[in-house]
């Protein structure tokens, strides 16, 4: 009787080297981290350029404009407040600066218990107004390059699931 062609092979990494990937997988923490890093450079990246996330310049600030200086960049306090918490699920980037929010969206500033609101203006003046609108200046968000960067960091992780 003649033998039958073909050949066959056994590995028994397989098994293995999907348990690793798994692990590897299951722990998404270091990614979220990492993509959380991504976020934060890019927001300050765009602290630099004076643009939102879609590359459009912020409008200048009255200061800046006077001064010369960087619209929401005088002392850094908010760019430097950048920062991010991360799950094993999600990335949150953002500030807990009271008016971070103010910066990000816009909006008008009336006084609460006195009739104007004071503050300093352009080269230590005191200003008295009614009111004070700001215009919105987006800096948090996911911009095309972000995105890159994300998909990068995503790719990397995978890659590392399928390693020794």
């Amino acid at each position: 009787m003649a033998s039958k062609p073909g050949c066959s092979l056994s590995w028994g990494g397989f098994d293995k080297a999907l348990g690793n990937a798994v692990k590897h997988i299951g722990n998404t923490g270091a990614l979220m981290a990492s993509i959380g890093e991504a976020l934060v450079s890019g927001v300050k990246t765009r602290f630099k350029k004076e643009e939102d996330p879609e590359g459009r310049k912020w409008k200048p600030s009255a200061r800046a404009s006077a001064e010369g200086g960087k619209t929401l960049t005088k002392d850094a306090h908010l760019r430097d407040s950048i920062d991010y918490a991360a799950t094993p699920t999600k990335v949150m980037v953002g500030s807990n600066l009271p008016y971070a929010r103010i910066h990000q969206y816009g909006g008008t500033i009336r006084p609460k218990k006195a009739k104007r609101l004071v503050f300093k203006g352009s080269g230590d003046k005191t200003v008295f107004a009614k009111e004070v609108t700001i215009p919105a200046r987006p800096y948090l968000g996911v911009s095309e390059t972000d995105m890159e960067e994300v998909k990068g960091t995503m790719e990397d992780f995978l890659k590392g699931a399928f390693k020794g």
